[in-house]
């Protein structure tokens, strides 16, 4: 026989479960705007009928059940929207982090004010050319070709330093966002001791998982991560977080990540940092050794990295790669370099072979732009290199027996030789020893306009008696320096490597197509990425997110469920208090 107060009871529970729920849909509402609340719900069943213990079941089958009770408080999540939305993260990350990078480096050669770009700049100098030809004599037309120089040099200077200052930024991105994986890993380790601590109860620590699930987003943005929950030995879950295959946490414990400097390819220029292991958790041969980038597809710190060091190169180096995320800034300083090289091999040439106007003596053999005499290697009759002589101020060669030298007359400014005919010597310039940082103007064209090479023929300024070209030179040297401009066939050769530049005015634009179109890819792949980890929310929000519509229902139901359970212990109160009342009173 069922006992007599067990309608109560079961009123009391389904009391209970209502005002459970009515506090769970609260909790809800109240996180409706909270960063990585997953919305709760209870999971109820029904108390087993109770019947007699014993060998055989009771002979009766109309058993009442015990009424309901909370099973589990759970967490409407999906671990493959997480996983999703977390690889999409890292993807979109990757391509903002580089897309707002790129746009950064756009600006140094964005063509929007026409007279800040190199194209103009280049145009302005030639163009002088041409006003100098026109008057050979006058000295303003030589000081305005001197500025435009200086000019031109000056954005050459100023873009290869804005470059290298933005290199120093993203390298300082790769060290702070480091130091960020480290802190997130710590925090996500003090959670899982937390969580532990908390569900060996048997309970289900939500509030906690959502912190630790909103960190490992948060982490998702950085670097590419794989996570796992594993149990103990007791069954108890713990928790596991690889970056490339090397455990970052392993439940309470965390490995380090740091940066440390290495070979910097800008050669002069402050270090790079690279990221590697400085500690693991399993003491593996990991310790000491770089993190593996090929495991690592995206994130935030790997965009910096390859911004900061992409070269343009394909594997190897030998060739460009056409995969556009290889190249950085070391790609485009290198492009402003070649330009200046070509400037700087192409303008010496031509202005080498004519004479100055200076009225202290007509010189050949002037330099444009500033040639270090030790990037000068001078080649003999035998394929004798001859190196420059600081000392001495000669390029020279010796084998003990024969020696040659050469030097520049410090009169005429001509190229004299020792040991053989100077027809019987080569010159060549290391070309890559010139960059857009330290191309110049040469010392004799900063000191003297009128050292601007624009005649074909010594200026002896004798006098009376000499012939006018003479007295007044020419304007051969100028026109053939201005002849540069149009050409369409200029070559560098660097280190073995030739660069084909093409005309000067084509390739000021190259670059900035150049760049147009890297920065147009990695936009587009933002936009792509974007709307795939927008998708990958909403779907995971759509399953997780608080709807203050469904909590309203839900809120209504439970109110409606604890007034029911409330009438039923009401009916139940009123039917014992007529048993316990009533009952034997008659006759009273």
């Amino acid at each position: 026989m069922r006992g007599t107060f067990f309608g109560l009871e079961i009123g009391r529970t389904g009391l209970s479960t209502a005002q459970f729920g009515l506090d769970v849909t609260s909790h809800n509402i109240a996180n409706v705007d909270t960063a990585g609340y997953t919305r709760q719900r209870i999971v109820s069943t029904a108390y087993d009928p109770f019947a007699t213990i014993g060998k055989f079941a009771p002979v009766s089958q109309a058993l009442v059940g015990g009424g309901v009770r909370v099973q589990i408080l759970d967490q409407i999540r999906s671990a493959y929207l997480d996983r999703r939305f977390r690889s999409e993260s890292t993807v979109h990350s990757y391509w903002e982090t580089r897309t707002q990078s790129l746009s950064y480096i756009e600006s140094f050669f964005d063509n929007v004010n026409e007279k800040t770009s190199i194209n103009y700049s280049m145009a302005e100098f030639f163009k002088a050319m041409t006003i100098v030809a026109t008057d050979p004599v006058s000295g303003a037309p030589r000081t305005l070709m001197q500025t435009a120089a200086m000019d031109l040099v000056q954005q050459l200077n100023m873009i290869y330093d804005g470059l290298i200052d933005l290199q120093r930024s993203e390298n300082r991105a790769v060290q702070t966002k480091t130091e960020d994986v480290n802190r997130i890993a710590k925090e996500i380790a003090e959670l899982n001791k937390s969580i532990y601590s908390f569900e060996i109860t048997g309970m289900i620590a939500n509030d906690l998982r959502d912190k630790r699930n909103l960190l490992v987003d948060q982490l998702s943005e950085y670097v590419d991560i794989e996570y796992m929950e594993y149990p103990d030995i007791w069954g108890h879950d713990m928790f596991k977080l690889t970056v490339a295959g090397v455990a970052l946490v392993d439940h309470d414990r965390t490995a380090e990540l740091r940066t440390r400097p290495v070979d910097n390819p800008l050669e002069g220029e402050e270090q790079i940092f690279e990221v590697y292991w400085h500690e693991v958790i399993d003491g593996s041969a990991n310790a000491g050794l770089e993190i593996d980038w090929t495991k690592i597809s995206g994130g935030q710190i790997k965009a910096h990295m390859q911004v900061r060091d992409g070269t343009g190169l394909a594997a190897g180096g030998s060739s460009l790669s056409s995969d556009s995320r290889l190249r950085g800034i070391p790609y485009y300083i290198e492009m402003v370099n070649n330009l200046a090289r070509a400037l700087v091999d192409e303008v010496n040439k031509v202005h080498r072979e004519g004479w100055s106007d200076n009225p202290l003596g007509s010189q050949t053999g002037i330099n444009f732009f500033y040639e270090d005499n030790e990037w000068v290697t001078w080649t003999g009759p035998g394929g004798e290199e001859l190196q420059w002589d600081e000392a001495l101020e000669v390029w020279t060669w010796t084998d003990g027996v024969d020696t040659y030298t050469v030097s520049r007359d410090p009169v005429t400014g001509e190229y004299t030789a020792t040991g053989a005919d100077i027809a019987d010597f080569t010159r060549a310039l290391d070309i890559a020893q010139v960059t857009a940082r330290n191309i110049r103007l040469s010392d004799e064209i900063v000191d003297n306009a009128f050292n601007i090479a624009a005649s074909s023929t010594q200026i002896s300024r004798a006098g009376t008696g000499e012939p006018e070209e003479a007295q007044r030179g020419n304007n051969v040297n100028m026109n053939e320096l201005y002849k540069l401009f149009s050409r369409s066939d200029i070559f560098i050769d660097v280190g073995g490597v030739r660069y084909d530049i093409g005309s000067f005015d084509d390739y000021g634009t190259v670059i900035r197509f150049d760049l147009g179109n890297t920065l147009h890819t990695a936009k587009q792949s933002m936009e792509t990425s974007r709307i795939l980890k927008l998708a990958a929310e909403n779907q995971r929000t759509a399953i997780a997110g608080v709807s203050l519509d469904e909590e309203m229902v839900g809120l209504v139901k439970y109110q409606h469920a604890y007034n029911g359970a409330a009438r039923v212990i009401t009916a139940m109160d009123d039917a014992l208090d007529r048993l316990i009342n009533g009952t034997g009173r008659v006759g009273l």
